[in-house]
């Protein structure tokens, strides 16, 4: 019971944040794109670390399914936008953002996980560290690429 409540605790806490955010509409527009594709990145990794038994959920399959729903629709999502709204395309910003979250993340979160019975995860936390920072960063890619494309379409001559 204690791990369903930290699950949907987690889910309200990080939605409640966006309370906090100035011109809501306008970030989640902004960065929606960048949002689905990490989301979409994290499921293949969720699948893949399932697959290989790497990521294990007290409580089977079904607990497993509610745990990533409510970590990547809840948590994941907001801080993406969070962090890119913190760093206002600055890389470097962006970097240490990433850096110290992911550190926070990798190590005291997912052993407080582990110990709650939340869930565990079968690699190194320094692996797993270092897959989280690589994301961040490929999202940051992806935002830029994605912003270049958005804004070059938008000034074409109309025919």
């Amino acid at each position: 019971m204690l791990q369903v409540g930290i699950r949907i605790s987690l889910f309200l806490v990080s939605w409640l944040s966006v309370i906090f955010l100035p011109d809501k509409k306008k970030l989640f527009v902004k960065y929606l794109p960048v949002t689905l594709f990490s989301s979409m990145i994290l499921m293949c990794e969720i699948f893949f670390f399932t697959t290989h038994k790497w990521w294990k959920v007290k409580g089977g399959q079904k607990n497993m399914t509610h745990t990533a729903f409510l970590l990547l629709f809840g948590p994941y999502i907001v801080l993406n936008i969070w962090v890119f709204y913190l760093s206002k395309g600055k890389f470097l910003l962006y970097a240490l953002i990433n850096i110290v979250g992911d550190l926070i993340y990798a190590f005291p979160v997912i052993a407080l996980f582990k110990k709650l019975n939340i869930f565990t995860i079968k690699v190194k936390s320094s692996y797993f560290f270092l897959l989280v920072l690589a994301d961040a960063f490929l999202n940051y890619g992806f935002q830029k690429v994605y912003e270049r494309l958005t804004h070059q379409t938008m000034y074409l001559p109309k025919e």
